[in-house]
């Protein structure tokens, strides 16, 4: 406020010696250039141009140095006035932000038009080195008035000091230098004939339509909901970064970062939450973002992070920083007490070690980002390209997935929790089991951990959603699905193993369960696995028929169901799991001990 006040006092103080100073009436010609310069400045002041490195221009110096250079200084004094006026109605600026404007534009042409008096002399424009000398101090008196007084104001009213705020960055000065001296041609061009003064105006038309350039490549490039950059940018700038960095072999990460559950969000709130969830977690990318870190949003809710000469530790605690902030940052809901909280899965990869390859590194991250979600989301995995690989070879799995994901989705049965849940704990079964992560069996069996209703696809909707009991026509339809799951699969070669363990995960240990009669180790061990895994969350969720049931009563309806649904080595196993001893559970119930 003190820097403000002082601003008014000093424009006020500079327009009343301006006053004093002019002394004679201006001229008739002199009124006709205030009036024709004032017009053209009030109009250009109306048309903003915003630069990507936050700042703005007008044209308006350019005929603010003309006038310094035709007009008497009680002149100047009214144009820097009344020049603002159009502006200040057409956007409601706030009083102080417009009058420092005006205070701002009043001192930067008195002190240009003391500088050409104190160096040209009485004698006006003429052809003379003194003239062209006076002339070229003039703009840079204005030039740096202007921008000392607008990064002082930075500086003092909101933190941001002058390298940050780049007041004085040469593209900032070489553009006003430009407007400027435009400035001077129209000035001289009027002492010819007022009408040359056309001339002048078009380059600057020119200028304005180039000035909007670096505009529109800004608006190409930033995503508008979020500000961060377009995917088609991001990756322009990656496959640039990584050009680079393949020739030094310097350290660099790659982070794929991608919200939990977003279409929950916008299918229960609305799209316009959706966004806002969006936008928050942008903003917390954008705050842990250090010099020369680069952030886009790829597509709906994935962002991916290019962190230059950062090894896998320091991305990786970033990635958790960023994933703390997120699962902080509270979204009010209109109409609700309950805000909405949102999380995000993070996958991180590094070059050199452990990824050797520079053009990998947003692969292997996604891939990364699906463990993350895989082990119940809201979590940072850095990628093991071995094991990812492996998991998902060339990313084949990860576009069928997707696809697969997306159509069941459309009937309601997507990827959610559930499925998220029952995948946990079929590989915590394999695990106990002795199925090494990254082995083929491990793969198989959580792919088709995550695909196993896929036939489901197929079955009519009025059948899937019944809430009252089927009829054998139905029932008969229904338990189609595996065999249909396991024909959609089976064309996938990376997804053949998988197809198998689907096409089984309802039949039962005695034979009894469905589409072959399969019993014992004639059913895939995959099968044998899920069917226990499956069981247990179904047992302790909710269902439309009944409430969820405890841990305990899930595990002894598993145990009295050992040997006739389910394999007894997979039973011992989930009891391993879970940390519950089978001769505690089997006095439990009843008939179990013999």
């Amino acid at each position: 406020m003190l820097y403000l006040a002082s601003v008014y006092v000093a424009a006020v103080g500079a327009g009343g010696f301006a006053l004093v100073v002019a002394g004679v009436r201006p001229s008739a010609e002199e009124t006709a250039a205030f009036a024709v310069l004032s017009a053209c400045a009030a109009a250009a002041q109306l048309f903003k141009v915003d630069a990507p490195s936050q700042h703005s221009y007008h044209t308006t110096p350019a005929f603010l140095l003309a006038a310094v250079l035709l007009l008497n200084p009680s002149l100047l004094v009214l144009l820097a006035l009344i020049i603002m006026l159009p502006e200040w109605v057409r956007y409601r600026y706030p009083w102080y932000k417009q009058t420092f404007n005006i205070a701002t534009y009043l001192l930067n042409v008195l002190a240009a038009w003391l500088v050409f008096q104190a160096v040209a002399g009485q004698g006006g424009l003429g052809v003379s080195w003194q003239v062209a000398l006076a002339t070229v101090l003039a703009a840079a008196t204005f030039t740096l008035t202007n921008h000392l007084m607008v990064g002082l104001v930075l500086w003092l009213g909101r933190g941001i000091p002058f390298r940050d705020s780049r007041v004085f960055a040469w593209d900032s000065l070489e553009t006003d230098a430009t407007l400027l001296f435009l400035g001077a041609g129209m000035a001289v061009f009027w002492t010819i004939s007022p009408l040359l003064l056309a001339l002048g105006v078009v380059p600057l038309l020119l200028l304005y339509r180039a000035l909007r350039v670096p505009q529109l490549q800004e608006e190409a490039y930033v995503d508008v909901k979020t500000g961060l950059l377009t995917a088609r940018r991001f990756n322009e700038m990656l496959r640039e970064e990584m050009a680079k960095v393949e020739r030094s072999s310097r350290p660099t990460a790659v982070v794929m970062a991608d919200m939990d559950l977003l279409r929950n969000v916008n299918n229960t709130h609305g799209h316009l939450v959706g966004d806002r969830a969006l936008q928050a977690a942008a903003n917390a990318l954008k705050r842990y973002l250090r010099p020369g870190d680069i952030a886009g949003r790829l597509g709906g809710e994935e962002f991916a992070l290019l962190l230059p000469n950062t090894d896998a530790d320091t991305a990786f605690a970033l990635c958790e920083r960023v994933r703390a902030e997120i699962e902080a940052t509270v979204i009010p809901l209109p109409d609700e007490d309950e805000p909405l909280r949102v999380t995000m899965s993070l996958g991180v990869a590094t070059f050199p070690d452990p990824c050797t390859e520079p053009n990998k590194l947003l692969h292997h991250a996604d891939l990364a980002v699906y463990r993350s979600k895989l082990a119940g989301r809201n979590r940072t995995s850095v990628s093991i390209p071995s094991l990812d690989e492996a998991r998902f070879p060339e990313g084949s799995y990860r576009n069928t997935l997707e696809s697969l994901v997306f159509a069941l989705d459309g009937r309601g049965s997507g990827l959610d929790d559930r499925i998220l849940r029952v995948t946990a704990l079929v590989l915590a079964l394999a695990v106990e089991l002795g199925i090494k992560e990254g082995l083929p069996e491990w793969n198989d069996l959580e792919r088709a951990s995550l695909l196993h209703d896929i036939g489901q696809f197929a079955v009519r909707s009025t059948i899937l959603y019944k809430k009252t009991s089927l009829t054998e026509e139905e029932w008969a339809e229904m338990k189609r699905h595996p065999d249909i799951g396991w024909h959609m699969l089976r064309q996938i070669e990376t997804l053949e193993g998988a197809a198998e363990i689907v096409r089984s995960h309802h039949e039962r240990y005695d034979g009894s369960g469905y589409p072959r009669g399969l019993r014992g180790d004639e059913i895939p061990r995959g099968a044998r696995i899920f069917a226990v895994a499956d069981a247990f969350d179904a047992i302790t969720s909710d269902r439309p028929y009944r409430d969820a049931r405890s841990h305990m009563a899930a595990v002894e309806e598993i145990v009295a169901s050992s040997g006739t649904q389910f394999d007894p080595v997979v039973v011992e196993a989930i009891l391993q799991v879970l940390g519950y001893d089978r001769q505690e559970k089997l006095v439990t119930v009843a008939g179990a001990v013999a």
